[in-house]
């Protein structure tokens, strides 16, 4: 049973009211005129348009020149260079143990030998007095704090015995075995110097 196709008409558009008419469309798998063999252009796409040419690569937006973006950035300086770390050091040299001052020993001392006799032997007693530049013999004698002496310059107290004016007791002073008069006793003395006192008494 043969497909009855419609076979519409269509103004001509001339404005006469003709009507131009057109021919049907080929049934399925007939071949329509200026169709090649095996072409169809019935419901679908057909073929397609395969892998044929195409339209080349492609309009595209691109290809982009290398977006610039916010680099290079020039090189961090970051937190240094530092300087040398000075370290702990240099120490200063280690003082050490010295150096010492001189070791004073009996050279660097004057000895005050007090000698009480059989009178007063309690007063009977040696000092050891350091020595310093300018030391007398009176200031050696004061230094030992058991010789005193009065306004005159005379001694007038050793140990608390009174020996002044008035007294009956004699004091001699003898520097290194020499006896020192009382008009004296501002000798110098020299480091190592032995002086002696001695008490008597007369009646």
């Amino acid at each position: 049973m043969g497909v009855q196709h419609a076979n519409p008409h269509v103004s001509a558009g001339c404005g006469c009211g003709s009507l131009r008419a057109f021919p049907a469309p080929p049934a399925p798998g007939q071949q329509g005129p200026g169709q090649a063999p095996g072409q169809q252009i019935g419901p679908g796409f057909g073929p397609g348009f395969g892998p044929g040419p195409g339209f080349g690569p492609g309009f595209g937006p691109g290809p982009f020149p290398p977006f610039p973006g916010p680099g290079p950035f020039p090189p961090f300086p970051g937190p240094g260079p530092f300087p040398p770390s000075p370290g702990p050091g240099p120490f200063p040299p280690f003082p050490g143990p010295g150096p010492f001052p001189p070791f004073p020993g009996p050279a660097r001392f004057v000895t005050v030998f007090i000698n009480g006799g059989r009178q007063f032997p309690w007063l009977t007693r040696s000092y050891n007095i350091p020595h310093r530049f300018g030391l007398t013999v009176r200031q050696a004698l004061a230094s030992t704090g058991a010789v005193q002496f009065g306004l005159g310059g005379q001694i007038v107290s050793v140990g608390g015995v009174f020996t002044g004016p008035g007294s009956n007791i004699r004091t001699t002073v003898r520097l290194n075995g020499r006896v020192i008069p009382p008009g004296l006793l501002n000798t110098p003395v020299q480091p190592g110097s032995f002086i002696s006192l001695e008490l008597s008494r007369f009646f």
